[in-house]
């Protein structure tokens, strides 16, 4: 009965579309132009005084670690419900907002090189729980097919262990403009705690039993580490 609860549960997770009552996400990276980072963080955060209006929580981060190029920088909009999600998506179609990318698109500052939706695999965490989180690591993997019962209780457990040594942990579908992968995010209130956070984990055994018996189940894409300019408080 266990077993099949867990399938259940799984199944629930990879199948369950965007339009559900969770925490879902859109993430814009924008890789700046040469010289042209702080002009380019400039216009991000106008863009996100906007969205703001429409509902949106709008997260602004700067990658340090993982990204080729110049400075880069993940644009996030998120919503608690599809309702709010369909407000931004209608204004974005307003004058307001067409003005303003009328005006920054007179002098580029930046190229956006990717955009991804995804939906937290967690019903609970809401849009503004992101608000106090400091640096981050999100460890992208591709699923082997077949196996994602296995997976999903390997990665439950690898949340439970990383946040009883420290981390919080969001894990995430890919949802439009990605190819079904997982994104796992690790975030620490300051650089002190992820270091003492990752050493922790680094020397556990539990944890790296686990890894050890998830042989096999996924395989990795890319890792990025980086940390929060500006959050919606």
């Amino acid at each position: 009965m266990k077993r099949a609860l867990r399938l259940f549960l799984c199944l629930a997770v990879i199948s369950t579309p965007l339009t559900a009552l969770a925490e879902r996400l859109e993430v814009f990276r924008w890789q700046a132009l040469e010289g042209k980072g702080e002009q380019l963080v400039g216009a991000l955060l106008q863009a996100a005084k906007l969205h703001e209006k429409s509902g949106a929580k709008v997260g602004i981060f700067q990658m340090d670690v993982g990204v080729p190029g110049g400075a880069s920088f993940d644009y996030v909009l998120r919503w608690d419900s599809s309702s709010e999600w369909a407000t931004t998506k209608a204004y974005n179609s307003s004058d307001e907002w067409m003005a303003f990318v009328n005006e920054v698109t007179k002098t580029p500052s930046g190229e956006l090189v990717m955009s991804l939706e995804g939906l937290n695999w967690d019903a609970s965490v809401t849009a503004a729980s992101f608000a106090d989180d400091g640096p981050f690591r999100v460890f992208i993997w591709r699923p082997t097919p077949g196996m994602m019962p296995k997976i999903y209780e390997t990665f439950m457990s690898a949340k439970a262990i990383h946040e009883g040594l420290g981390a919080k942990i969001n894990i995430y579908n890919e949802g439009v403009g990605g190819t079904g992968n997982i994104h796992y995010v690790m975030s620490w209130k300051d650089w002190q705690t992820m270091a003492k956070s990752n050493d922790a984990i680094a020397s556990s055994e539990e944890f790296l039993a686990l890894q050890m018996s998830a042989v096999g189940q996924v395989s990795p894409v890319a890792s990025i580490q980086g940390v929060p300019v500006y959050y919606t408080k």
